[in-house]
């Protein structure tokens, strides 16, 4: 009678998920490589040529500072509506303190 032999089959296991886990890593750095590399290039397009006249420089200054501008205005009127409506808030919580009797209902 011949003994069968059962073959330990754990190593081909372990080597399958060593080459499943090495593809994914792969898969991964590729990804995180291909968003930095299309991040740089899509800032280095986005971005004009530096003007090299005086005037040039002086146009690039000014719409800067418009920009600047636009959004500084921007942010106090955004602030000013919060400030509003907190002291708005405030008001209707000052307002309802007396208006509340338990014994009404």
């Amino acid at each position: 009678m011949m003994k069968q032999h059962i073959r330990d089959q754990r190593g081909v296991a372990m080597i399958l998920e060593i080459v499943l886990v090495a593809v994914v890593l792969a898969l991964a750095g590729a990804a995180v490589y291909q968003a930095n590399h299309h991040g740089s290039t899509a800032s280095l397009t986005s971005q004009s040529k530096a003007p090299s006249s005086v005037e040039g420089l002086a146009a690039s200054a000014a719409a800067v500072t418009e920009q600047d501008t636009t959004a500084d205005a921007n942010i106090s009127a955004s602030a000013d509506a919060a400030t509003n409506e907190v002291m708005g808030a405030d008001d209707d919580l000052t307002n309802l303190g007396d208006s509340f009797d338990e014994n009404n209902f």
